[in-house]
Protein backbone atom coordinates (compact mmCIF):
# COMPACT_ATOMS: atom_id res chain seq x y z
CA UNK A 1 0.00 0.00 0.00
CA UNK A 2 1.45 3.25 -0.87
CA UNK A 3 2.96 5.40 1.60
CA UNK A 4 3.03 2.65 4.45
CA UNK A 5 5.96 2.23 6.40
CA UNK A 6 8.26 -0.70 5.35
CA UNK A 7 10.57 -3.09 7.36
CA UNK A 8 13.88 -4.79 5.87
CA UNK A 9 16.55 -6.96 7.17
CA UNK A 10 19.62 -7.89 6.28
CA UNK A 11 21.50 -10.77 7.71
CA UNK A 12 25.35 -10.81 8.76
CA UNK A 13 25.58 -7.17 8.37
CA UNK A 14 27.55 -6.67 11.56
CA UNK A 15 30.85 -5.74 10.48
CA UNK A 16 31.92 -5.21 14.25
CA UNK A 17 31.01 -3.82 17.85
CA UNK A 18 33.54 -2.19 19.82
CA UNK A 19 32.30 -2.88 23.19
CA UNK A 20 34.91 -1.28 25.07
CA UNK A 21 33.92 2.04 23.33
CA UNK A 22 30.27 0.62 22.77
CA UNK A 23 30.68 1.23 19.14
CA UNK A 24 28.58 -0.89 16.15
CA UNK A 25 29.55 -0.74 13.17
CA UNK A 26 27.69 -2.41 9.72
CA UNK A 27 25.42 -2.61 7.08
CA UNK A 28 21.34 -2.59 7.27
CA UNK A 29 20.99 -3.10 3.29
CA UNK A 30 22.50 -3.58 0.15
CA UNK A 31 22.11 -3.11 -3.38
CA UNK A 32 20.84 -4.74 -6.35
CA UNK A 33 19.94 -8.30 -4.61
CA UNK A 34 16.10 -9.46 -5.20
CA UNK A 35 14.50 -10.22 -1.95
CA UNK A 36 11.63 -12.38 -0.63
CA UNK A 37 9.75 -9.43 -1.15
CA UNK A 38 10.60 -9.43 -4.54
CA UNK A 39 11.86 -5.84 -4.17
CA UNK A 40 15.66 -4.56 -5.60
CA UNK A 41 17.29 -1.93 -3.69
CA UNK A 42 19.14 0.61 -6.27
CA UNK A 43 22.40 2.77 -5.06
CA UNK A 44 21.03 5.91 -4.38
CA UNK A 45 17.82 5.37 -3.27
CA UNK A 46 18.30 6.96 0.52
CA UNK A 47 20.88 9.02 -0.11
CA UNK A 48 18.81 12.12 -0.40
CA UNK A 49 17.15 11.07 2.68
CA UNK A 50 20.30 10.86 4.61
CA UNK A 51 21.73 14.31 2.95
CA UNK A 52 18.25 16.03 4.19
CA UNK A 53 17.69 14.64 7.73
CA UNK A 54 20.46 12.52 8.72
CA UNK A 55 19.76 13.89 12.48
CA UNK A 56 16.46 12.77 12.27
CA UNK A 57 17.33 9.11 11.41
CA UNK A 58 17.67 7.09 14.65
CA UNK A 59 19.95 4.03 15.49
CA UNK A 60 16.96 1.79 17.46
CA UNK A 61 16.54 -1.33 19.58
CA UNK A 62 14.46 -3.99 17.96
CA UNK A 63 12.14 -1.32 15.96
CA UNK A 64 11.17 -0.01 19.25
CA UNK A 65 11.23 3.80 18.51
CA UNK A 66 11.02 4.48 22.49
CA UNK A 67 14.23 2.75 22.83
CA UNK A 68 16.96 4.83 20.88
CA UNK A 69 20.40 4.23 20.97
CA UNK A 70 21.24 7.33 19.24
CA UNK A 71 22.56 8.56 15.86
CA UNK A 72 25.10 7.23 13.29
CA UNK A 73 28.27 9.22 13.62
CA UNK A 74 28.22 8.38 10.44
CA UNK A 75 26.27 7.30 7.85
CA UNK A 76 26.71 6.53 3.67
CA UNK A 77 26.59 4.75 1.22
CA UNK A 78 28.90 2.47 -0.60
CA UNK A 79 29.34 0.16 -3.22
CA UNK A 80 27.58 -2.62 -0.72
CA UNK A 81 25.07 -0.95 0.48
CA UNK A 82 24.12 1.57 3.51
CA UNK A 83 27.11 1.43 6.22
CA UNK A 84 27.10 3.28 9.55
CA UNK A 85 29.25 3.85 12.44
CA UNK A 86 27.05 4.33 15.18
CA UNK A 87 28.09 6.99 18.21
CA UNK A 88 28.94 4.83 21.59
CA UNK A 89 25.68 3.57 22.73
CA UNK A 90 24.26 4.77 26.14
CA UNK A 91 23.95 3.32 29.30
CA UNK A 92 20.74 1.70 29.18
CA UNK A 93 19.41 -1.24 29.99
CA UNK A 94 18.43 -2.11 26.70
CA UNK A 95 20.91 -0.81 25.05
CA UNK A 96 24.04 -2.84 27.67
CA UNK A 97 21.01 -5.76 26.60
CA UNK A 98 21.91 -4.94 22.79
CA UNK A 99 25.47 -5.36 23.38
CA UNK A 100 25.43 -8.32 25.40
CA UNK A 101 23.27 -10.32 21.72
CA UNK A 102 26.02 -8.84 19.73
CA UNK A 103 28.32 -9.97 21.53
CA UNK A 104 27.03 -13.90 22.21
CA UNK A 105 26.41 -13.83 18.07
CA UNK A 106 22.59 -13.42 19.22
CA UNK A 107 22.18 -10.27 17.14
CA UNK A 108 23.45 -10.74 13.58
CA UNK A 109 21.03 -8.81 11.47
CA UNK A 110 19.97 -4.68 11.29
CA UNK A 111 16.98 -3.93 9.81
CA UNK A 112 15.40 -0.88 8.22
CA UNK A 113 12.23 1.61 8.01
CA UNK A 114 11.77 3.24 5.37
CA UNK A 115 8.77 4.98 2.81
CA UNK A 116 9.24 4.00 -0.87
CA UNK A 117 9.09 7.47 -2.88
CA UNK A 118 9.76 6.20 -6.23
CA UNK A 119 10.14 2.93 -8.02
CA UNK A 120 9.60 1.45 -11.15
CA UNK A 121 8.22 -2.62 -12.36
CA UNK A 122 10.88 -4.28 -14.27
CA UNK A 123 11.71 -7.83 -15.66
CA UNK A 124 14.52 -9.67 -13.98
CA UNK A 125 15.80 -13.08 -15.92
CA UNK A 126 11.98 -13.20 -16.80
CA UNK A 127 10.68 -12.31 -13.18
CA UNK A 128 8.63 -8.90 -12.60
CA UNK A 129 10.30 -7.06 -9.14
CA UNK A 130 9.79 -3.68 -8.14
CA UNK A 131 13.13 -1.12 -8.14
CA UNK A 132 13.25 1.23 -5.93
CA UNK A 133 15.22 4.24 -6.43
CA UNK A 134 14.05 6.50 -3.89
CA UNK A 135 12.94 6.13 -0.18
CA UNK A 136 12.47 8.07 2.76
CA UNK A 137 14.46 6.92 5.96
CA UNK A 138 13.33 6.98 9.46
CA UNK A 139 15.41 4.15 11.54
CA UNK A 140 17.69 1.37 11.35
CA UNK A 141 17.51 -1.22 14.18
CA UNK A 142 19.67 -4.09 15.88
CA UNK A 143 17.32 -7.35 15.47
CA UNK A 144 17.56 -10.50 17.11
CA UNK A 145 18.70 -14.06 14.43
CA UNK A 146 15.66 -14.67 13.45
CA UNK A 147 13.59 -12.08 13.15
CA UNK A 148 10.39 -12.19 10.66
CA UNK A 149 10.60 -8.76 8.60
CA UNK A 150 7.09 -9.73 7.95
CA UNK A 151 5.58 -9.38 11.48
CA UNK A 152 8.11 -7.41 12.73
CA UNK A 153 5.95 -5.37 15.45
CA UNK A 154 4.90 -8.48 17.84
CA UNK A 155 4.95 -6.01 20.51
CA UNK A 156 2.60 -3.88 19.36
CA UNK A 157 0.44 -6.28 18.50
CA UNK A 158 0.20 -7.43 22.53
CA UNK A 159 -0.70 -4.02 22.92
CA UNK A 160 -3.51 -2.87 20.49
CA UNK A 161 -5.99 -5.48 19.32
CA UNK A 162 -8.52 -3.32 18.03
CA UNK A 163 -8.38 0.18 15.77
CA UNK A 164 -10.18 1.93 18.43
CA UNK A 165 -6.83 1.28 21.04
CA UNK A 166 -4.74 2.88 17.63
CA UNK A 167 -7.30 5.80 17.48
CA UNK A 168 -6.66 6.42 20.97
CA UNK A 169 -2.65 6.06 20.78
CA UNK A 170 -2.39 8.15 17.33
CA UNK A 171 -4.19 10.60 19.07
CA UNK A 172 -2.11 11.18 21.98
CA UNK A 173 1.03 11.32 20.02
CA UNK A 174 -0.48 13.78 17.67
CA UNK A 175 -1.09 15.58 21.01
CA UNK A 176 2.43 15.86 22.01
CA UNK A 177 3.46 16.34 18.47
CA UNK A 178 1.46 19.73 17.68
CA UNK A 179 3.03 21.06 21.14
CA UNK A 180 5.27 23.39 19.71
CA UNK A 181 7.47 23.30 23.37
CA UNK A 182 9.08 20.16 22.34
CA UNK A 183 12.53 19.31 21.36
CA UNK A 184 13.05 18.38 17.73
CA UNK A 185 14.80 14.95 18.96
CA UNK A 186 11.66 14.15 20.79
CA UNK A 187 10.03 14.96 17.30
CA UNK A 188 11.71 12.60 15.11
CA UNK A 189 11.26 10.08 17.63
CA UNK A 190 7.16 10.77 17.46
CA UNK A 191 7.59 10.96 13.51
CA UNK A 192 8.70 7.14 14.35
CA UNK A 193 6.02 6.46 16.41
CA UNK A 194 3.60 7.75 13.96
CA UNK A 195 4.14 5.66 11.05
CA UNK A 196 5.07 2.24 13.04
CA UNK A 197 1.96 2.80 14.45
CA UNK A 198 0.63 3.66 10.77
CA UNK A 199 2.02 -0.11 9.65
CA UNK A 200 0.47 -1.52 12.57
CA UNK A 201 -2.86 -0.61 11.42
CA UNK A 202 -2.49 -2.10 8.40
CA UNK A 203 -1.04 -4.98 10.05
CA UNK A 204 -3.97 -5.21 12.38
CA UNK A 205 -6.86 -4.96 9.77
CA UNK A 206 -4.71 -7.89 7.54
CA UNK A 207 -4.62 -9.98 10.22
CA UNK A 208 -8.47 -9.64 11.30
CA UNK A 209 -9.46 -10.66 7.87
CA UNK A 210 -9.05 -14.68 8.08
CA UNK A 211 -12.12 -14.81 6.28
CA UNK A 212 -14.78 -17.52 6.70
CA UNK A 213 -18.36 -18.25 4.95
CA UNK A 214 -19.94 -15.96 7.72
CA UNK A 215 -17.50 -13.52 7.75
CA UNK A 216 -17.48 -10.09 5.55
CA UNK A 217 -14.93 -10.21 3.23
CA UNK A 218 -11.42 -9.04 3.58
CA UNK A 219 -12.26 -5.23 1.56
CA UNK A 220 -15.32 -4.34 3.57
CA UNK A 221 -13.02 -5.16 6.82
CA UNK A 222 -10.24 -2.83 5.83
CA UNK A 223 -12.86 -0.07 5.73
CA UNK A 224 -12.90 0.03 8.77
CA UNK A 225 -9.25 1.42 9.21
CA UNK A 226 -9.36 3.57 5.86
CA UNK A 227 -9.61 6.61 8.23
CA UNK A 228 -6.80 5.75 10.79
CA UNK A 229 -4.55 4.44 7.96
CA UNK A 230 -5.62 7.88 5.69
CA UNK A 231 -5.12 9.72 8.84
CA UNK A 232 -1.58 8.47 9.43
CA UNK A 233 -0.90 8.66 5.16
CA UNK A 234 -1.40 12.46 5.83
CA UNK A 235 0.98 13.24 8.70
CA UNK A 236 3.83 15.23 7.55
CA UNK A 237 6.39 16.42 9.79
CA UNK A 238 7.29 20.02 9.15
Amino acid sequence: MKGILEIKDFTGSVQDVDFKNRIVTGYFNNWDSIDSDGDVIRKGAGQKSINERKNQIYFLNQHEWSQPHGFAKELNEDNIGTAFVSNPLPNTSYSNDALILYQEGIVKEHSFGFQTLKYNRIKINGVEVREITEYKLYEFSNVTLGANSNTPFTGFKSKFESVNDLNLEVKKLLGVFRNANISDELGSQLEIAIKMLQLQAYELGKSENTQSKNEPSADTQMKAYEPLINTMLNFKIK
